[in-house]
C-alpha cells in the first residue's frame, strides 16, 4: 500500500506541477519521477520505524478517489474523499501524513499557498514518518515558502533538510542564498552561493547563469568591487551579454582601471549592442578625454548616420569639439556650422570663423566672425574682433582690419596684440605707398 500511495502522490504532483518565482529564479515542486524513485525506499523505511505502519485499503481508496476528483479540478469532491477517512480514530502517522500531504496539494492547486504550507508543516511534524517521505515533503515545503516569500522559513527548513541530506547538489544552498539575500543578510548569502557553486563544479555540473547573477547582485550590494569584477569577468566569457559588459565597464571605472573600462565599452560597441544615444555619446566622450578625439568623432558621425544620435545643436557642438581636438579643422566646420545655425550662438560662429581661418578660407572666416559679433552674448568680443581683423588683413582689406583691431583693443586683455597688428598695418600701408610712388616715378621716366 505504501508504494501505491507514493504512486498516487506522484500523479498528483505531476498534475499540479507549477513554478514559483523567487529572487529572479524559478523553482519547481518535486517532479513525479523523483517521487517514483523514492517509492521503494519509503516502503523499506516504513518497515524500519519503531511501530510498523502501512497504508490500509480504505485510506488508499480514499486517496485514489480524491486523485480522480483532483484530475478534473473538482477540489470540493477531492476534499470530501479525504474527509471520509480523516476522522478515522486509528490512523497511523504515515496515513495521516498522506492525507495531509494530499490536502496541501489541493490547497496548492487552488493557489492557497499559506494553507498548503500549513498542511506540509503538519506532515513533517508527525512522528515516525519514513525519512524519505519527510525529506521530500520538506523539500516541497522549502519551495512553497520561497514562493510565499517566507524567507525565514526557507532558511529554517533548508538547514534542517541539509542535516539529513546525503550528497546534496548545489540547489538547496542556492535557495538558502536567495533567502538570505532577500533578508539583506548578504555575507551569509555569499557563503551559501559560493558553496552551491563549489558543489556544482565538484560534481561536474554546469553552474547556471542565475547563480552567478545572484552572486553579482550580492557583491554589488556590499560594494565589493574587487570580487564583483572577478564575477563579471567570468560572466562576460560564459554569457557575453551587453548588461554584463556595461556593469563590468562601470566597475572598472570605479576601480580606476580606465584602459579596461574603455576596452569593455569597445566590446559592446563592436558587438553592435550599443542601441542608445547616451551610451554611444559616453563612449565618444571617454575617447575625447583620453586623447582619442579622432575615434570619438568617427563614433559620433556614424551614430548620426545610423540615426542613433539625434542631429541637434548639442550633438553637433560635441562633434565639432571632437574634430577640433583631433586638430582637423576642415572636418570641424560642417558640424560647427550646423550647431551655430541651429542655436544662433554667437560664440559658435566665432569658433567657426577660427576654423575657417585655420584652413585659409578667409572670406568665410569674415562672414562667420561678423555673424558671431552681431549676435552678441560673447564672453570675449575682443577675441572675435582679433579673428575678424586677421582674416580681413589676409584679404588686404586694411581699413576694415584696422577697425576690427581697434574694437579689440578696447579690452585690456587684447590691447597689446591689437596694437601690434595696427602697427603692422600702418607699416604695410606706408610700405605700399612708398612702393606706389616709386612705381609712379619709374612710369614717368
Amino acid at each position: 500500500m505504501a508504494a501505491r500511495a507514493a504512486g498516487l502522490r506522484s500523479k498528483a504532483l505531476t498534475a499540479a506541477l507549477v513554478t514559483v518565482f523567487a529572487g529572479g529564479a524559478l523553482f519547481a515542486l518535486p517532479a513525479s519521477d523523483a517521487w517514483a524513485q523514492r517509492t521503494q525506499q519509503q516502503q523499506e523505511e516504513t518497515q524500519q520505524t519503531r511501530q510498523v505502519q502501512a497504508l490500509r485499503e480504505r485510506v488508499f481508496q480514499a486517496l485514489a478517489k480524491a486523485q480522480e476528483q483532483l484530475d478534473v479540478d473538482n477540489f470540493a469532491g477531492a476534499r470530501r474523499e479525504l474527509d471520509n477517512v480523516r476522522s478515522m480514530q486509528d490512523l497511523n502517522s504515515y496515513e495521516r501524513g498522506q492525507i495531509l500531504y494530499f490536502t496541501g496539494m489541493i490547497d496548492y492547486q487552488q493557489e492557497n499557498v499559506p494553507a498548503a504550507i500549513r498542511a506540509f508543516e503538519q506532515v513533517i511534524a508527525l512522528p515516525d514518518l519514513p525519512p524519505g517521505f519527510r525529506a521530500d515533503t520538506m523539500w516541497a515545503l522549502i519551495q512553497l515558502a520561497m514562493g510565499a516569500e517566507e524567507y525565514r522559513k526557507v532558511i529554517e527548513y533548508g538547514n534542517e533538510w541539509l542535516k539529513t541530506a546525503e550528497n546534496p547538489s548545489g540547489d538547496p544552498y542556492y535557495l538558502l542564498a536567495v533567502a538570505h539575500f532577500q533578508l539583506n543578510e548578504h555575507r551569509r548569502a555569499i557563503e551559501m552561493q559560493l558553496r552551491a557553486i563549489e558543489i556544482q563544479e565538484r560534481d561536474g555540473r554546469v553552474v547556471r547563469e542565475d547563480w552567478y547573477g545572484l552572486l553579482r547582485a550580492t557583491y554589488h550590494e556590499i560594494e565589493d568591487n574587487r570580487r564583483l569584477r572577478e564575477v563579471l569577468e567570468l560572466m562576460v566569457v560564459r554569457w557575453p551579454k551587453k548588461e554584463y559588459w556595461l556593469h563590468l565597464s562601470a566597475v572598472y571605472a570605479d576601480l580606476n582601471m580606465e584602459a579596461r573600462q574603455v576596452a569593455a565599452l569597445e566590446t559592446i560597441y563592436e558587438a553592435g549592442w550599443m542601441n542608445r544615444e547616451n551610451e554611444v555619446l559616453q563612449l565618444a566622450q571617454i575617447y575625447m578625454l583620453r586623447g582619442g578625439a579622432y575615434k570619438g568623432a568617427l563614433i559620433i558621425e556614424k551614430g548620426m548616420k545610423d540615426g542613433l544620435i539625434e542631429r541637434n545643436e548639442r550633438n553637433y557642438r560635441l562633434l565639432a569639439q571632437a574634430w577640433m581636438q583631433a586638430q582637423d579643422d576642415r572636418r570641424s566646420i560642417p558640424p560647427l556650422r550646423e550647431a551655430a545655425q541651429r542655436s544662433g550662438d554667437g560664440q559658435l560662429y566665432i569658433q567657426l570663423a577660427q576654423s575657417y581661418m585655420n584652413i585659409y578660407q578667409y572670406t568665410e572666416c569674415v562672414e562667420a566672425a561678423r555673424a558671431g559679433l552681431s549676435r552678441g552674448g560673447l564672453n570675449r568680443p575682443d577675441l572675435g574682433n582679433l579673428v575678424l581683423g586677421n582674416c580681413l588683413l589676409e584679404l588686404k582689406r586694411f581699413d576694415q582690419a584696422t577697425e576690427a583691431f581697434r574694437a579689440a583693443r578696447t579690452d585690456n586683455r587684447s590691447r597689446a596684440s591689437a596694437d601690434r597688428w595696427i602697427d603692422f598695418i600702418e607699416r604695410e600701408q606706408a610700405r605700399k605707398r612708398d612702393l606706389d610712388r616709386q612705381m609712379a616715378r619709374l612710369n614717368q621716366g
